[in-house]
């Protein structure tokens, strides 16, 4: 496995690395935009792109954080770098890998697969969202269908369900949109089963309308992280 010459910024704490399956990590970290100093990019080894040259410190705490999970996820896989940046700002990936990145609230998360096994990953993390904020924000993420699904339920019990197909479905475009190079939207796919998603529209001849991608999460005390990884010739 690659050597590292690299320092841990200070602004980046607790560390978790996990195998989630052979060939796919993940790899999380805590940050703090208010301890971050320039001179942590040069510690880390890590560029800041000129496009976050005059942004703000959490945006630059976040992209520090993300590309440096990112690359411990890596050399977990056997490889080496620092994901890249496309002008769209989704990380480009060593040859031979791919990867998702998400951050909320001072905690970056990585997935990597190696592509010799997987297609495509998604990753996501959401802040459980307020009873009162889901109320705003059913109609703009939800199906008709997915609505029909929140009644007789409590208002928190609707705000976690739409905060964990939210979720679902952020990490159902980062799995997709790399493939399809199409954009998608909330109403173009459905949460009809526990653990998939179906498409709703045709985003390619490989990825028909009636698709059904498994995703998986996780419930926490502040937040839900789901994930989609679909291995290669399934």
């Amino acid at each position: 496995m690659p050597a590292s010459s690299s320092q841990r910024p200070a602004c980046l704490t607790q560390f978790n690395r996990e195998e989630l399956s052979p060939g796919l990590i993940r790899v999380s970290c805590h940050y703090f935009p208010e301890r971050l100093e320039s001179r942590h990019f040069q510690e880390a080894d890590i560029t800041l792109p000129p496009s976050l040259q005059t942004a703000v410190n959490k945006r630059k705490a976040e992209y520090l954080a993300g590309r440096w999970c990112g690359r411990e996820a890596l050399r977990q896989i056997g490889s080496d770098g620092v994901p890249g940046f496309h002008s769209d700002r989704s990380p480009v990936w060593p040859v031979g890998t791919l990867g998702s990145i998400t951050h909320s609230h001072g905690i970056a998360e990585v997935m990597v697969g190696d592509a010799r096994h997987w297609l495509t990953v998604g990753l996501d993390t959401e802040q459980w969202v307020s009873p009162e904020r889901a109320a705003r924000l059913e109609r703009e993420l939800l199906t008709e269908e997915e609505l029909k699904t929140l009644a007789g339920m409590s208002p928190l019990q609707r705000a976690n369900r739409l905060t964990l197909i939210f979720s679902a479905k952020e990490s159902l475009f980062k799995a997709l949109y790399p493939l399809t190079g199409k954009r998608f939207y909330f109403h173009d796919a459905v949460r009809r089963q526990p653990n998939s998603l179906t498409l709703l529209r045709t985003l390619s001849p490989e990825w028909p309308k009636g698709t059904q991608i498994p995703f998986r999460w996780r419930e926490r005390q502040h937040s839900v992280l789901s994930w989609i990884a679909l291995p290669r010739n399934s």
